[in-house]
């Protein structure tokens, strides 16, 4: 009995040790990405079957196909990559700033290039301090992309 106990707390736990609990209610209530809180996340979508429900309905965080929502994506690869992003866009290029732009729509040599430029003419608006937050990073970013028509235009149309 404890053998069948432990197996399931261990396929219940261990995807949350793996990183982020993905989507589902508990993602939805619980948007702090430590390992705890995410293992409360992960535990509360396990639970209360939210995640799988999630997933087919297109509701909690989850997009109708199924996958985490493109912003928790970008979310959570600031937080990874704040650092080394945050000099990239001050340069206006380099590899994390390429793959931000392409997760923002902006897959081609053009589109890429002037995202690179934009975020490196908008540095002091995304990051307006050195203690810039990882949510504050992207909200700022997205904030300023709002007001570019032609960069837009250029990523979604790549």
């Amino acid at each position: 009995m404890k053998r069948v106990i432990l197996t399931l707390a261990f396929l219940f736990c261990a995807p949350a040790f793996a990183g982020d609990a993905g989507c589902g209610l508990g993602s939805v209530i619980i948007q702090k990405n430590s390992k705890g809180l995410q293992l409360l996340a992960m535990t509360t979508n396990s639970f209360l079957f939210t995640q799988p429900l999630g997933i087919t309905s297109g509701t909690s965080g989850c997009s109708s196909s199924g996958l985490v929502m493109a912003d928790k994506e970008v979310q959570y690869f600031v937080e990874v990559n704040q650092e080394e992003l945050s000099r990239e866009m001050a340069q206006g290029h380099g590899e994390k700033l390429a793959a931000l732009a392409q997760m923002k729509g902006c897959r081609n040599d053009l589109s890429q290039k002037a995202f690179g430029t934009f975020t490196q003419n908008s540095y002091s608006k995304i990051i307006p301090a050195a203690d810039t937050s990882a949510v504050d990073m992207v909200h700022n970013l997205n904030k300023e992309l709002a007001n570019q028509g032609e960069l837009a235009h250029l990523c979604h149309g790549s």
